[in-house]
C-alpha cells in the first residue's frame, strides 16, 4: 500500500514537471524573434548593368532589358545588342546598339516606343518626357531626327553636310520645346563648336552659339532653358529662349578647366557633380586633385567634398550625391558635400550605388544586385545569402553567459596581473635596498680623499 501511494505521490511530480517545463517552453517559443534582413538579392546575369530611379530598377545588357519594383518584374524585354549604348533621365531609358539601327524606350511603366531607321545611329539622347533625339550618318551626309513619346517623327534636320559641320551631340529640353545641337567644324588647323538651337514647335532654326578652338563633345538640357556644354577647355552653360527677342542664345556661364575630369555625373532635378583630376600643366589656377564638387543647374556650387590621399577612381551621382570609390573603399557624399557612410568592400564591387533613398544603396557585383538598407556603416555581415535571422532567448542567454565568462577571466587575468606587478615592485624595492647598504659599506671603506674619487662618490650615491 506505501509502494502505491509512493508511484502516484512520483506519477503527479513528474506530471507537474512536465506542465510547467511545457509553460516555460512556450514562454521561449514566443520570445523567437524573426527579424528580416534589411536587404534583398537579384540575381543578374555576367556582363549586365544598373541603372536605377526611385524605387525602379533597370538591369540592361546585350540579351536584354528587365525592370523590377520591389519584388514584381514590371517588364523583362529580350534582344540582341553587341555593344549596348543607353541614354537615361528620370525614369526614362533608352537603349540601342553603337552604329545600330535600333533604339528602344522604356519607362517605369513597361516598353513605350521602338524606333527602325535605314542609316546608322551615330548617337541619341531621352529627355523626362520620353522624347528622343537621335544623330544619324548616311553615305552622303549627316540627319538629326527628334520622336515624341509615342515614337512619331515630331522633327527632322536633314541633309547637313561635312561642311556644315558634323553633329556630335544633341539634347532636347524638358518642356519638349527645344532641340540643340553641337556641331564640330574643321576650319584649316582649327576646330570649332557652334550650338545650334531649333524651335520643335515651329519646325525652325532660332539661334547658335561659337565656341572656337575647341570641341564641346557633350551637350545636355538641364530643365527647360539650361543647356551644359562640355569641352576639352571649359564647362559653359547656354540659355536659350524659344520666344522671338533679342536675346533668344546667351552664355549665362563659364568655368575654365584648369584640371582633367575624372568624372562628370548629371542629376536629375539637381545639376551635375565634377570630380577633378590631374592639374593642366599650362594652368595656374586649378582645384586640388580628387575634390568632387556639386553644381546647380545654373553652374552655382552647392557643395563641395576632399579628403587628403583618396584616390577617386569612380565616381556615381543621382539626386540624392554621388558615391566615389577608392579601391574598394566606396564614400557616399550628399549633394552639399557632406559624407553620409563609407563601406570598405572585402571582394571586388562592379558597382555601388543609391536607390530609392540615402540611405539605401545597390551593390553589384558579376552575378547578383544586393539592395542594403544603411545604418551608418555598411559592414559585409550585412549582406548575407538568407533572408532571414532567428534570435531566441537562450540564444541569448548564451550570449550573456559567454560575456560573463570573459568578464570573469578579463577580471582574473587583470587581478593576476596586479598581483605580478606588486611582487615585482616589492623586489625591485629589495634590490636597490641591497645596493644601497653595499654602497654605504664601499664608501666607509674608501680612504682616498683626491677630489677625483670624492666625485665618483657623489655621482655612484646619485645614482
Amino acid at each position: 500500500m506505501k509502494n502505491l501511494k509512493f508511484t502516484i505521490i512520483a506519477i503527479v511530480f513528474i506530471v507537474a514537471i512536465i506542465a510547467i517545463s511545457l509553460y516555460f517552453d512556450k514562454g521561449k517559443k514566443d520570445n523567437v524573434k524573426v527579424e528580416k534582413k534589411d536587404f534583398k538579392s537579384i540575381q543578374i546575369n555576367a556582363g549586365e548593368q544598373v541603372y536605377t530611379h526611385n524605387s525602379y530598377i533597370y538591369i540592361y545588357g546585350k540579351a536584354g532589358i528587365k525592370i523590377i519594383k520591389d519584388d514584381k518584374i514590371i517588364l523583362e524585354d529580350s534582344f540582341s545588342l553587341e555593344s549596348p549604348y543607353i541614354s537615361t533621365s528620370y525614369d526614362k531609358i533608352a537603349i540601342g546598339d553603337k552604329s545600330g539601327k535600333i533604339v528602344r524606350v522604356y519607362s517605369n511603366e513597361g516598353h513605350m516606343y521602338t524606333v527602325n531607321e535605314v542609316t546608322n545611329v551615330l548617337g541619341f539622347s531621352i529627355n523626362k518626357n520620353g522624347f528622343l533625339s537621335i544623330i544619324l550618318k548616311n553615305d552622303a551626309n549627316y540627319e538629326v531626327k527628334v520622336y515624341n513619346n509615342t515614337g512619331e517623327n515630331a522633327y527632322f534636320v536633314k541633309d547637313i553636310s561635312y561642311n556644315e559641320g558634323v553633329p556630335v551631340s544633341a539634347s532636347i529640353s524638358a518642356d519638349d520645346n527645344v532641340l540643340a545641337v553641337s556641331y564640330i567644324k574643321t576650319i584649316g588647323a582649327t576646330v570649332d563648336s557652334n550650338i545650334v538651337f531649333y524651335s520643335i514647335r515651329d519646325g525652325q532654326m532660332f539661334g547658335g552659339y561659337i565656341k572656337q578652338d575647341q570641341i564641346a563633345g557633350i551637350i545636355k538640357f538641364l530643365g527647360n532653358s539650361n543647356l551644359i556644354c562640355i569641352s576639352e577647355k571649359e564647362i559653359f552653360i547656354i540659355k536659350s529662349n524659344g520666344q522671338q527677342n533679342s536675346e533668344q542664345v546667351k552664355e549665362i556661364y563659364k568655368r575654365p578647366l584648369n584640371n582633367v575630369l575624372k568624372g562628370l555625373q548629371f542629376l536629375d532635378g539637381v545639376g551635375y557633380v565634377v570630380c577633378y583630376g590631374q592639374p593642366i600643366l599650362s594652368s595656374q589656377d586649378f582645384i586640388q586633385e580628387n575634390t568632387v564638387v556639386f553644381y546647380n543647374e545654373s553652374g552655382g556650387e552647392i557643395g563641395k567634398y576632399y579628403k587628403k590621399d583618396e584616390n577617386i577612381s569612380h565616381i556615381k551621382g543621382n539626386k540624392f550625391g554621388a558615391i566615389l570609390q577608392d579601391g574598394r573603399l566606396f564614400t557616399a557624399i550628399d549633394t552639399s558635400g557632406r559624407k553620409i557612410w563609407q563601406y570598405q568592400a572585402t571582394q571586388d564591387i562592379k558597382d555601388v550605388m543609391f536607390y530609392d533613398n540615402d540611405s539605401k544603396a545597390i551593390i553589384v557585383t558579376n552575378n547578383e544586385i544586393k539592395i542594403v538598407k544603411i545604418d551608418k556603416i555598411l559592414l559585409d555581415k550585412q549582406i548575407d545569402p538568407n533572408n532571414t535571422e532567428t534570435t531566441t532567448q537562450e540564444t541569448s542567454e548564451k550570449q550573456t553567459e559567454i560575456t560573463s565568462d570573459k568578464k570573469q577571466q578579463s577580471d582574473t587575468t587583470n587581478k593576476q596581473d596586479n598581483n605580478d606587478k606588486n611582487n615585482k615592485e616589492e623586489t625591485t624595492k629589495d634590490n636597490k635596498k641591497q645596493d644601497k647598504n653595499k654602497q654605504q659599506e664601499t664608501t666607509n671603506k674608501t680612504t682616498t680623499t683626491t677630489t677625483t674619487t670624492t666625485t665618483e662618490e657623489k655621482q655612484t650615491k646619485q645614482q
